[in-house]
């Protein structure tokens, strides 16, 4: 690759200078003006570029700025959301009546199905010894929290004979009807009926 000469890329300029009037006139080439008059374009165009790209960049950062800020309002808006939920919920588990466990009471008398009409109440339970409980005996159908009680037994233990319950209110059998379906629930003793489930069974024809 040959190395660019100067006096000879130059030599238009150079020879100008060499034929200049005794006055002190120079005479510039026609080409060497247009390549300058071109470069002075080149010039001007570059810093015109140069502040377009100031503004640009500078419209950029302020653009990225602002997004910053508005993806940082977005998540403290967020976290307050999630902050005033789990306070509400904690609110909410903390003020409403939790129920008594009940999987610790296995109802093991009456059956599904019996031909007694004074039967024995009985149950399992891994609570500690003397516990007091509940019982109720309920007619087949209808909300077993609301529904009248047949027959009541308040503060008993494991077992109860039929003769220890007392009728419920307004009613006056002293034993079941045969040919009918009920349910017996069992309780923790003061907890209401809320701490256990009904268990249906039915007393044969």
């Amino acid at each position: 690759m040959n190395a660019s000469d100067p006096f000879r890329d130059n030599a238009d300029l150079i020879r100008a200078f060499e034929e200049r009037s005794l006055t002190g006139g120079l005479k510039v080439p026609d080409r060497v003006l247009f390549d300058l008059e071109e470069a002075r374009e080149d010039a001007v165009r570059c810093s015109h570029f140069s502040v377009i790209q100031g503004g640009a960049d500078t419209l950029k950062r302020e653009q990225q700025t602002g997004n910053t800020l508005k993806r940082e309002q977005r998540t403290f808006a967020f976290l307050r959301f999630a902050a005033v939920l789990a306070l509400f919920t904690c609110l909410t588990w903390l003020l409403i009546p939790s129920a008594p466990s009940t999987a610790r009471v296995v109802i093991t008398s009456p059956g599904d199905e019996i031909s007694a009409t004074q039967p024995t109440i009985a149950w399992n339970s891994k609570d500690q010894p003397g516990q007091k409980y509940d019982v109720w005996i309920l007619p087949a159908a209808g909300d077993h929290l609301t529904m009248p009680a047949l027959f009541v037994g308040k503060s008993v233990t494991s077992p109860v004979s039929f003769a220890q319950l007392q009728p419920g209110k307004d009613h006056a059998e002293t034993a079941l009807l045969a040919n009918t379906d009920y349910r017996v629930l069992v309780c923790l003793a003061e907890a209401g009926r809320i701490a256990g489930v009904p268990i249906p069974f039915r007393v044969k024809p």
